[in-house]
């Protein structure tokens, strides 16, 4: 990042993201359930695709954060998982940390930047990040 873009708080610049990827095609199964939510959320937008879903960072991380994640058909979130589950603020709290941590070990992986509806998404097509997040928010189902 350059000087520019740290004193006027430009977004890094990211290759596109090839149409015949294996992250494409992921993010292609679950395409409405990712423009709903890009609806929804004004937030810049970080996607880690999985099998079947993916793991929305929303915000800025690894500072100020939102997490969601898509799984079939739903999306999910922390305030769904308090709803369902009785999630403690402070088990949220540990999980927002843990999350944090990954995301930061995992800040030189390859991202790409891909449209999605009227705006460009960050897609971090990372199987160790995807993995790590997936056990993070597995321990508090």
């Amino acid at each position: 990042m350059g000087l520019f873009s740290k004193m006027f708080g430009s977004s890094p610049q990211y290759p596109q993201l090839g149409p015949d990827t294996r992250a494409a095609g992921r993010l292609e199964a679950i395409r409405g359930n990712l423009e709903e939510l890009a609806k929804d959320i004004s937030d810049p937008l970080e996607v880690i695709p999985a099998d079947g879903g993916a793991y929305v960072f929303i915000g800025k991380p690894p500072k100020k954060f939102g997490i969601a994640w898509i799984e079939g058909n739903e999306v999910k979130s922390f305030k769904s998982m308090m709803a369902e589950h009785n999630v403690t603020a402070q088990t949220l709290n540990r999980v927002s940390d843990e999350l944090r941590d990954a995301y930061q070990r995992h800040q030189q992986t390859d991202r790409y930047l891909t449209t999605l509806g009227q705006r460009d998404i960050v897609v971090t097509p990372s199987s160790p990040l995807e993995q790590e997040v997936r056990n993070i928010l597995s321990s508090i189902q």
